[in-house]
């Protein structure tokens, strides 16, 4: 009798502290366990195919370079070797256009002197490639057209320079009058073919800028938001001379269209449903020579995803099929702006509609400068979409990972923003849910010092466990998680 009531008990304990019962596939299924495959995932399959793609071989994979090709060719390699299906066609490879700007390109002459790219001048924006020789240069004061004066006024800039002070000419003006874009505008229906502004204390101004534009920039080929326009350049004020007469020369041929690729691939599900696990395999490349090898960043994310569909792909074998189509997003541009990721929801292969979730994984590798020990794992985005995603996520860490989830960049009013800051933002802006699986920010982050010896490859084999457990329960699960 006792022994009945003890065992009456546990059942009921059981199923109260269940808060979605278990459908659970995780827990129970005649098809066998996600705990059966879960040996699969082991610190040496990490290890090996970190210090390979984490190498000086792969120049640091930045996107569209040498490197990142290598590295996609890597990747896809082992998806043919592990007989992993392509989700695109038979090369694995989604390819995407973007267009590289190298502003160190431009060349600028003011009087038949060439003045020196940082030091003298700058340009940005999205300008169009256009030289022209020996036009003359207009004043127009600050060149600002408003309500009150027009500073184009008995000037005709048409087929010439337009030089302008940077700001506004009065405290009373609004802000907007002294934007550039607002410039800019002005100049381009007046007809000029470029603008300089000058700006005062020049090699004291705008070092963020400067050091940025040493590098070459990118941009989505053909984004909405990249319109070409005529060339903006800013220029040190001393260099000018009110009285003075000037032509101007320049030359702005900076940009170049070039491919980056996705590598995709997946299980076939039993129906049209998905669940979409990423990571980026890009890193920056180089850092003023010396090559950044990005062995968290993210390097972590990608051999964790690797051997995340290395142990589906063994239960896919052993006829243990899921529900939904489980898709294995290798992406590249993370760096350069999610690009990658980006351009998969815009050109989807599988339906966006048909989207159940994404999980994303990025910088897991290594403890950050906060935590006391490396027992833990940041979560975002897992309660802003779906409330059924953040409990699964949740009972499958208490059951099997015992992580402290900490979920302090989850909040609304974080600071650095990380919920936008990764691939699986592109997926939250079309309402798919999503947990951005992070391990935060280092000293080493994207530095050359961010080398495979500094990855801890316990917590790397435990936390791509986690995301192999919670992404069964979503794949094999009979349910649709709820929003």
């Amino acid at each position: 009798m006792i022994n009945k009531i003890i065992y009456v008990f546990f059942v009921l304990s059981f199923t109260s502290c269940s808060v979605l019962k278990p459908d659970s596939y995780m827990l129970k299924s005649s098809h066998g366990t996600a705990l059966e495959y879960i040996n699969s995932i082991s610190s040496t399959f990490l290890e090996k195919h970190l210090s390979a793609l984490a190498s000086d071989e792969f120049e640091g994979r930045e996107t569209t370079k040498k490197g990142q090709k290598l590295a996609a060719a890597y990747l896809k390699n082992f998806l043919v070797e592990m007989n992993i299906k392509s989700a695109y066609d038979s090369t694995y490879f989604q390819q995407f256009p973007v267009d590289v700007s190298d502003f160190n390109n431009v060349k600028l002459f003011v009087n038949n002197e060439q003045l020196s790219f940082i030091d003298q001048f700058y340009s940005f924006g999205n300008p169009i490639n256009k030289s022209v020789s020996k036009l003359d240069l207009v004043d127009v004061d600050y060149g600002i057209i408003s309500t009150i004066y027009d500073d184009y006024e008995g000037k005709d800039v048409f087929g010439k320079i337009a030089l302008m002070s940077q700001g506004t000419k009065s405290k009373n003006d609004p802000l907007s009058q002294g934007n550039w874009r607002t410039k800019l505008k002005s100049a381009e229906e007046k007809g000029a073919e470029a603008i300089i502004i000058k700006t005062e204390d020049y090699k004291d101004k705008d070092l963020r800028i400067k050091n940025y534009l040493r590098n070459p920039t990118m941009k989505m080929h053909n984004n909405r938001n990249s319109k070409p326009h005529i060339p903006v350049f800013i220029a040190d004020n001393n260099l000018f001379n009110k009285d003075s007469l000037y032509q101007v020369s320049f030359s702005s041929m900076v940009t170049e269209s070039k491919t980056a690729e996705n590598v995709v691939s997946y299980i076939p599900g039993k129906t049209n449903e998905t669940i979409v696990i990423s990571a980026h395999y890009d890193h920056i490349g180089f850092d003023r020579g010396e090559v950044c090898n990005g062995a968290d960043d993210d390097g972590s994310g990608t051999v964790a995803l690797m051997n995340i569909a290395k142990a589906f792909q063994e239960a896919y074998e052993d006829g243990k099929t899921p529900e939904r189509n489980i898709v294995f997003l290798m992406v590249s541009g993370e760096e350069k702006g999610l690009f990658g990721s980006q351009f998969y929801t815009e050109n989807p292969i599988f339906d966006l509609e048909k989207t159940m979730v994404n999980l994303n994984i990025d910088m897991v590798g290594r403890q950050d400068t906060v935590q006391e020990d490396n027992n833990y794992i940041y979560l975002i985005g897992s309660d802003k979409i779906s409330k059924d995603l953040h409990v699964i996520n949740e009972q499958v860490n208490h059951k099997h990972i015992k992580f402290r989830l900490d979920y302090t960049y989850n909040k609304d009013d974080d600071p650095n923003r990380f919920y936008y800051r990764s691939d699986h933002y592109n997926f939250a802006k079309n309402n798919i849910p999503v947990i951005f699986y992070f391990g935060g920010l280092h000293e080493d982050y994207h530095k050359p010092t961010d080398e495979v010896d500094k990855i801890d490859f316990i917590k790397l084999e435990k936390v791509t466990k986690f995301v192999f457990l919670t992404a069964w329960e979503l794949a094999y699960r009979k349910k649709v998680i709820k929003k």
